[in-house]
């Protein structure tokens, strides 16, 4: 017997395969409402499959909240780059 959480499409059911294929799309509210919508079900009902999308959103989260519009001092980035150029890699 096949197990709930691999049982094949039938129809408008999405499988954990076409869920995890869309999962970012998903993640990112990137699809149409009717695939949205079953993929939403199916990981609902489905242990692993909501279990890889909650850790793929935590991760996501954290991405972005440790992600910051800071840049490198002027200066550290002035000799960086002259580094760069007297080792013969950069412009």
């Amino acid at each position: 017997m096949t197990p709930d959480h691999a049982k094949p499409t039938t129809g408008a059911e999405v499988d954990c395969k076409a869920a995890l294929e869309s999962l970012f799309e998903f993640l990112d509210g990137e699809l149409d409402g009717s695939l949205e919508e079953r993929l939403k079900a199916h990981v609902h009902e489905c242990r692993p499959c909501f279990e890889r999308a909650d850790f793929e959103r935590r991760f996501l989260a954290a991405v972005q909240a440790a992600r910051t519009e800071e840049r490198c001092p002027k200066a550290l980035r002035e000799r960086v780059l002259s580094t760069l150029r007297a080792e013969g890699l950069g412009a």
